[in-house]
């Protein structure tokens, strides 16, 4: 079901913490304030206060500012600035999704805390471990360090962080699918939202409670929640937020049956959305209606709400909505069995997610096209000026040693040395400069790659993956539709069956190593252990051993350099469980003279190598050995079976 498209979505939104600052000041005073400071402790909360408010605004400078309040802070012993820019690096490295370095870096931070018995650091700190915690499913640790921070938040009397406690902890709830204490949590937050005045927040915490009730069904109690909400933007006549409640009300009504309700607080949105001028939030409305309607049986008053919200998305180029509508479509037809239609619309839907890859692919290489232009501009104007200013210098120098001549020779080479040294060292601020720019760009480049490898991933697995499942699906009802029974037909469908799921387990495997950018070997393992059960499944006959040096297991590799791996072994077992008539089949992974050797025997008929010739199989195999610069090695011999073995020079 697709309603919860339409709240406004913050049931999942989880509260990061950063040390609060008791004033608000614009990033230029503080900025302008730095320039102008002491190497004491009031500069290292400068640094902190700059890095809040970037956190939001240029994630990398916080990775700047924060090491500059951690080697300040560590300068002058000052414990509670160096525990609030770790705090600060930290959030850095979450944001990052460098999850790893963001636990090690709060951990240190943590130490400090407990030096200190800081119930501030402890709030904060304990809050953001629990983040990440959340962020990889490990809900029951998370849920003790949401506790841990919120008892520290409760003895410093802090209703905004206590609020967000009980918020993060409603969220962990709802991930365990324990409602009921969501709910609770829920409400505890709301209360101390209450207690602060802050109605952002306010409505924030309505909303959550709105969406679990809706969830749970409840429709009485989200309806009356959604009616709190509207109040409010209706005092402070916010008319965005106000069409999105009216939304959110109407469906509550439609869920309770109440028609007539449902229709004018939903006419009063639509309308409300038009005066605003919002097409993107008007074709959502439209779409939504149009979920609704059909989760309801009502296909055809849902085809017209969908066919609205595609005119909309349309005329507008909302591209990412009219995917959404095509594949609501789709599955209306289908609900229908109109397979036709639906394959249509599942069609259409694919063609537009191409392009808006397209079009993401094209904004970035211009976006990094541009960026290199200005840098190369700014180093070539750099470069410019710092050889104005040499030329300057000495021409400067040259005729000072002339006025002055002889008479003030010793005071001349004391300001040639002067001035060597202010070149040398301006030179070396420059180096640095570079360097730091070139690093931060760098980053840049390699996140825009590594986003750009995940959304070629999941574009496989909806499309390419979605269209083989409808394939076996199909092949499925073909059978039986038509109650086939010739031998050969029904041999030949489960023969394209088959091969289709092979593909699909294909694309897995390569979508599971685009995901990372390196692979250790004990991944590597587990991904051929998974290979070798399957097949022993189906050739139950043959017995396969895999034994491993354990030492391998902290081995890294390429995404890549993996994957030659692991289809190399695959093609070895492959080849000798359908040619060689084999028992037994060993694959011996280990260590040998800084090396890495990986040998696939059997004991089957073997092969005379001479008079053989290799096909495509062992081909490829070859070809990825090259890749990986490594060496594969075959030795058969007639009834004495063949042994493949693949060396990587591997330290």
């Amino acid at each position: 079901m697709k309603l919860n498209r339409f709240f406004t979505t913050i049931l999942l939104s989880l509260f990061i913490q950063s040390f609060a600052q008791k004033k608000t000041e614009t990033i230029k005073l503080i900025l302008s304030e730095l320039k102008t400071s002491k190497e004491d402790t009031a500069r290292a909360n400068l640094y902190n206060k700059i890095c809040k408010f970037y956190l939001k605004t240029n994630i990398d400078s916080v990775n700047y500012y924060a090491n500059k309040g951690i080697l300040l802070s560590r300068k002058l012993k000052y414990r509670e600035g160096e525990m609030m820019s770790l705090n600060a690096l930290g959030n850095y490295y979450e944001n990052k999704s460098e999850f790893s370095k963001a636990l090690k870096t709060y951990d240190q931070a943590l130490v400090i805390a407990k030096k200190n018995n800081s119930n501030k650091g402890f709030a904060t700190i304990y809050n953001n471990i629990g983040m990440i915690y959340i962020k990889q499913g490990k809900y029951d640790t998370a849920l003790e360090l949401m506790i841990k921070g919120l008892e520290a938040e409760e003895k410093l009397q802090n209703y905004k962080g206590i609020a967000q406690s009980y918020n993060n902890i409603g969220v962990i709830y709802y991930y365990q699918q324990n409602l009921k204490k969501s709910t609770e949590y829920f409400e505890k937050s709301l209360a101390q939202e209450e207690k602060t005045g802050d109605k952002e927040a306010i409505i924030q915490a309505i909303n959550n409670l709105g969406a679990i009730y809706d969830y749970m069904g409840e429709n009485e109690k989200a309806l009356s929640q959604y009616k709190k909400a509207l109040k409010i933007n209706t005092d402070s006549n916010n008319k965005r937020e106000i069409s999105t409640n009216l939304l959110n009300i109407a469906l509550s009504y439609y869920k309770l049956k109440n028609h007539t309700e449902s229709k004018k607080y939903y006419n009063q949105s639509i309308n409300l959305r038009k005066q605003l001028g919002d097409y993107n939030a008007l074709a959502i409305a439209y779409l939504n209606y149009g979920d609704l309607l059909k989760e309801n049986k009502q296909n055809r008053e849902a085809e017209k709400y969908y066919k609205t919200a595609l005119q909309i998305a349309e005329k507008n180029d909302l591209k990412d909505i009219q995917k959404n509508i095509f594949g609501s479509m789709a599955e209306l037809y289908a609900s229908e069995k109109k397979f036709e239609l639906s394959t249509e619309y599942l069609k259409k839907q694919i063609l537009v997610k191409d392009s808006i890859f397209d079009l993401e692919k094209t904004k970035v290489i211009a976006e990094t096209e541009i960026k290199y232009q200005t840098e190369k501009k700014e180093k070539d104007l750099a470069v410019a000026k710092n050889n104005l200013l040499k030329e300057e210098i000495k021409t400067k120098r040259k005729n000072i040693l002339l006025i002055i001549s002889l008479i003030i020779i010793s005071s001349g080479i004391i300001i040639s040395i002067l001035i060597y040294r202010t070149l040398k060292l301006r030179n070396k601020q420059q180096k640095q400069e570079y360097e730091l720019t070139t690093a931060i760009s760098k980053i840049e480049t390699q996140n825009k790659l590594q986003e750009q490898r995940l959304s070629i991933s999941r574009d496989l697995h909806d499309n390419i993956g979605a269209q083989l499942t409808f394939i076996i699906s199909s092949i499925e009802t073909l059978k039986q539709a038509f109650n086939i029974t010739d031998e050969k037909i029904n041999h030949k469908l489960a023969s394209i069956s088959g091969f289709t799921k092979d593909t699909i387990t294909e694309l897995r495997d390569t979508i599971w190593a685009m995901n990372h950018s390196e692979i250790d070997f004990n991944e590597i393992r587990n991904r051929i252990l998974n290979f070798v059960e399957k097949a022993q499944k189906s050739n139950e006959h043959i017995n396969i051993i895999f034994e491993r040096d354990a030492a391998l297991d902290e081995l890294h590799f390429s995404s890549v350099d993996g994957m030659n791996i692991y289809r190399i072994t695959q093609e070895a077992v492959n080849n000798a469980m359908k040619y060689s008539g084999a028992k037994n089949i060993l694959l011996d992974a280990k260590k040998a003279d800084n090396q890495i050797e990986i040998m696939i025997k059997d004991d089957g008929k073997g092969f005379d190598m001479d008079n053989t010739e290799f096909g495509n199989g062992i081909r490829n195999m070859q070809k990825r050995a090259s890749e990986l610069k490594s060496q594969i090695s075959i030795m058969s011999a007639n009834g004495k079976g063949t042994s493949i073995t693949l060396t990587i020079p591997k330290a």
